[in-house]
């Protein structure tokens, strides 16, 4: 996926807390600190978090798993009275933490509330950060 650099905007971000960054295809990979902070954060041991929240990958690195959800969830994303969270918001992997500042696909402002909020435009489009997800979504609903 490329990525853009920089900060075009004239204003500060503000994250809407849409939720739309924490759905989609691809998973965030966690490295061994972070799986640590993470298990200690919900108070359970290391092998608990391995075993209910990741996936090993087949060169043996690994990976935060999705709800199963049709949007694909990340399995910490949860809603409260129309805004979404992170149930490890204060362990958060750095490629969460990065978004949207140290990296976004060049498409964020498709999908991100607060992107979209700077960029002078309404609500978003799209609920997950994969355009092909989006699409089937779309025409599942449209089928139902």
């Amino acid at each position: 996926m490329a990525r853009e650099i920089g900060w075009p905007y004239k204003r500060e971000f503000e994250c809407h807390r849409c939720g739309n960054c924490c759905r989609g295809e691809g998973f965030v990979a966690v490295t061994e600190g972070e799986i640590d902070n993470a298990a200690r954060f919900l108070g359970i041991p290391v092998s608990e978090f391995l075993r209910e929240y990741c996936q090993q990958t087949k060169s043996g690195s690994w990976e935060v798993i999705s709800q199963g959800d049709a949007l694909m969830s990340c399995i910490f994303l949860f809603e409260e009275k129309g805004l979404f969270g992170c149930r490890i918001h204060g362990a958060k992997p750095d490629q969460c933490r990065g978004f949207p500042f140290d990296w976004r696909p060049r498409d964020a402002e498709e999908y991100c509330a607060g992107l979209r909020a700077l960029a002078g435009l309404g609500k978003p489009k799209r609920q997950t950060m994969s355009r092909s997800l989006d699409r089937k979504i779309a025409k599942d609903n449209r089928e139902e």
